[in-house]
């Protein structure tokens, strides 16, 4: 069975449908009885309302006994429509039982064709663009609008000034039925992630007691997700009623078992920020993932801990063996949609009726913002309660040629009284969205009872008005960006990598699949999805030529190192070019902190543009922030920053020019497949961007060669030639046997010369480096105490050149890539006189 259909599947032994189900349950209903309501009631007499007798003879005439209603006009007689949707019996379910009462209330005939959740998207999505389409309504997951709403019609005007229209919450209505300002889908069903806990064990005054003393608290309904898990962690190995054991939580860890949504309710609380909308999944401005944010790594890493804390057997858990779970009574916790509210409280799949409570889902007190790049402390848990999935939705395609049938059965279908009876039947897969689902109090004592029902209610009806409350990711390529998400989450739930690595790559991926579905459209998109305007935070080039002088500032990290002297060399001779460019220079010192205070000076002179190299990514990355959100045009030069709020980054590109090392040692080592030997890595900082890049391209060429072994623990040169020696005399001591070093730049790999030479071992090792200044690491290859060097050009007189131009209203691309030459005894000499040093 394919995979999304499995997840929606309800917790069911019985092999009755689910229309069949609720025939069984209409007859259960006297329907003289109703009959003699509904004429009484017509006639002005009294009307008895026992037990919500009357609303439920309202729901059962308008839907389940559609021949009392049906229309005179039979106005879409002779007309058939194709209805499509998923073979699961939820949605599809109801699907089929008001086409039928749609058909006899019409004359209308409808064909509703089934099929596997994995198929549809690409069903629907070629039925769209084919001359003959096969659908004409479409019943699907709201995150797919952002690549179907170029196929969909809008919805007719009278069906948006109906009165039922407006009878939609809000949150539904103008968040997932609109695209781009124009009305595309109807709501069908309300989704979003609640919790789930057990009353009867939350009161027992044991286990109340026995909390208070190991937690300090009283045992309540979560309110952050470190409560959560406390309380995972309290009820697991304790014994329910009946000497049953119990665990914390039941949560879905499976692979297409719905386990992203867990994941994504928990970052809901710690990434979106009140400052910062829309921005769980990307940065709303750039479109940069922000999967691998420090906010994202506490959601997984809360998510990994849970596991422990659940059956023996959660691993192999969607979200069917999660809701079994729960309703046999073997947890105390579980996140889920709606359905686990109306299942709980069916005797036929439930244990535990009568025994469960609703919370909305948790929040934290710490708030990562990506907007500045730091945490944020609130003095009451901030919570964002998740829409997980949205909920489904119908639409009708461009290509229909019964547009208007289509519609009509659309409205049928999620009217109120249609509705109201799939919210509170168990098994529809229907969730509320409607106010009248929320105030039609008596419909729901069916199954709760009605002070259940209002708690029941009410926590759904506090998350839907949440002014915080988050949507999906809701743009094309959804199920790509999620399957990414999954295969490194489990090898983090295995232990197989870190949370941090296992991020690390989604991110990658994410960013890979933006670029290859468009990077522009999808930041539009995205943010159309998320509610937000059409132009992106940040500074901007002016819309007309500006001829006025510019000040620029310039943060340099240090001048400690000669790459960098050239660098600022040349940066000052390109500026001296422009009469019209004040230079503001400031030397960090190699001090993180006055790098920082170096910033904030400029921020504060409100300087035209800044330019900075970065001596570490993570601790400057909040001030080039901040100079970002100013508007001050910043461009980050060499070394990365941990985000993408900056207007251009400027410089070589790291891991390409470390594969070419890779490629290089190879060949040096004996050649693919065939190299032998024992290589030093000399790291340059190991809190910088670069220095990474540095080592994942190499390794990724390296490690594919059996016989070349990395013998050191990666090891911070800090740049530094001493570093280098000291690095180099280390291992020198350890190994035997060396037969290269591979620095990150020239000035370690000739300590490390240095050091191989002092004892005598020079001679039978190779040594590369990065950078490539002709007076030092071309002349250390021209000497042959450098076996290659790779050029790092300084981006010095580009950063003016690129500066200048967006000060001057011209276009700039987001990155600049320089370019770079392998330089050995091959080509050294002809650089040398080049640069008038030979």
């Amino acid at each position: 069975m394919d995979k999304k259909a499995k997840m929606l599947e309800p917790v069911s032994n019985s092999s009755i449908s689910v229309s069949q189900q609720w025939v069984e349950r209409v007859r259960q209903v006297s329907v003289r009885a109703c009959l003699m309501w509904a004429v009484a009631k017509a006639a002005g007499k009294a009307v008895f309302s026992i037990g919500g007798w009357a609303v439920l003879c309202t729901v059962f005439l308008g839907w389940g006994l559609a021949v009392a209603d049906s229309s005179p006009e039979q106005r879409f007689a002779g007309i058939e429509i194709t209805v499509g949707v998923h073979n699961a019996p939820t949605i599809s379910g109801p699907a089929k039982a008001h086409a039928l009462t749609w058909g006899q209330r019409t004359g209308g005939k409808v064909k509703v064709i089934s099929t596997p959740f994995g198929q549809l998207f690409d069903a629907f999505k070629a039925s769209m663009t084919a001359p003959e389409p096969v659908y004409d309504v479409l019943l699907y997951m709201s995150p797919w609008a952002g690549d179907f709403a170029p196929h969909l019609t809008e919805i007719p005007s009278e069906l948006v000034h109906n009165e039922t229209f407006d009878d939609i919450l809000p949150i539904f209505r103008e968040r997932l039925m609109t695209w781009n300002g124009k009305w595309i889908a109807i709501t069908v069903d309300g989704d979003l992630f609640q919790g789930y806990y057990r009353k009867d064990l939350f009161e027992d005054p044991k286990n109340r007691a026995e909390f208070r003393e190991r937690y300090g608290r009283d045992l309540a309904p979560p309110d952050t997700w470190a409560d959560y898990r406390d309380i995972a962690e309290f009820f697991t190995g304790r014994q329910g009623p009946g000497g049953m054991a119990l665990y914390g939580a039941a949560e879905a860890f499976v692979r297409g078992g719905q386990q992203f949504w867990d994941v994504f309710s928990r970052a809901s609380a710690y990434t979106n920020h009140p400052d910062f909308k829309g921005a769980q999944f990307f940065d709303p401005d750039t479109m940069r993932a922000q999967i691998n944010n420090p906010g994202w790594v506490r959601a997984v890493r809360d998510y990994v801990e849970i596991l422990k804390f659940c059956p023996p057997d959660a691993k192999t858990y969607g979200i069917v063996e999660a809701r079994q779970a729960f309703l046999s009574g073997r947890t105390a916790l579980i996140l889920d949609w709606g359905d686990t509210g109306s299942l709980a409280n069916d005797p036929q799949q439930s244990r535990v009726v009568g025994k469960v409570g609703y919370f909305v889902l948790p929040g934290s007190r710490e708030v990562w913002n990506a907007r500045t790049w730091q945490w944020q402390r609130f003095e009451r848990p901030h919570k964002a309660p998740f829409l997980a999935a949205g909920g489904w939705v119908a639409s009708v395609p461009r290509n229909s040629r019964q547009q208007a049938a289509a519609w009509d059965y659309i409205q049928w279908y999620s009217n109120p009284e249609n509705s109201l009876h799939d919210v509170v039947t168990s098994g529809t897969g229907i969730n509320p969205y409607r106010l009248t689902h929320f105030t039609s109090i008596d419909a729901w004592t069916r199954m709760f009872t009605r002070s259940a029902a209002a708690e029941y209610l009410e926590v759904l009806r506090t998350s839907l008005d949440s002014p915080q409350a988050a949507l999906d990711l809701r743009i094309p390529g959804f199920f790509r960006y999620s399957e990414a998400l999954e295969i490194p989450v489990i090898e983090a739930l295995k232990g197989a990598v870190s949370v941090e690595d296992a991020l690390n790559q989604v991110a990658a991926d994410w960013e890979k699949i933006t670029d290859s579905l468009g990077r522009e459209s999808q930041l539009a998109i995205y943010r159309t999805a998320m509610g937000l305007s059409s132009q992106p935070e940040g500074p901007r080039p002016p819309a007309v030529a500006q001829q006025r002088r510019f000040v620029i500032g310039f943060s340099q990290a240090t001048t400690t190192e000669p790459w960098r002297l050239l660098f600022n060399k040349e940066l000052r001779e390109e500026a001296a070019n422009y009469p019209e460019v004040d230079l503001v220079v400031k030397d960090a010192m190699d001090k993180i902190e006055q790098q920082i205070a170096d910033m904030e000076a400029l921020i504060a002179q409100r300087v035209d543009a800044i330019l900075i190299s970065p001596k570490t990514t993570e601790e400057l990355t909040p001030v080039v922030s901040k100079a970002f959100n100013a508007g001050i045009p910043v461009f980050v030069l060499d070394r990365g920053v941990a985000n993408d709020r900056y207007t251009q980054f400027i410089g070589g590109d790291n891991r390409e020019i470390s594969r070419e090392i890779g490629r290089y040692v190879v060949k040096l080592l004996g050649g693919t497949g065939k190299a032998r030997g024992k290589v030093v890595e000399i790291w340059g900082g190991m809190k910088t961007v670069a220095s990474h890049k540095r080592h994942e391209g190499f390794y990724e060429i390296v490690s594919q060669e059996p016989g070349i072994e990395i013998i050191n623990q990666p090891s911070d040169g800090d740049w530094k030639q001493d570093r280098g020696y000291e690095i180099m005399a280390d291992t020198l001591a350890a190994h035997p046997q060396i037969d290269l070093v591979y620095a990150h730049n020239d000035p370690m790999a000739y300590g490390a010369y240095l050091a191989a030479k002092e004892v005598g071992r020079d001679k039978n090792i190779s040594f590369l480096g990065v950078d490539g200044i002709p007076a030092e690491g071309v002349k250390w290859v021209s000497e042959g105490v450098l076996t290659a060097t790779f050029l790092y050009k300084t981006p010095g007189s580009e950063a003016i050149r690129q500066a200048l131009r967006f000060l001057r209203g011209e276009p700039v691309a987001r990155r600049v890539t320089l370019p770079t030459l392998t330089i050995d005894r091959s080509n050294a000499g002809e650089i040398l006189r080049a640069n008038g040093l030979l």
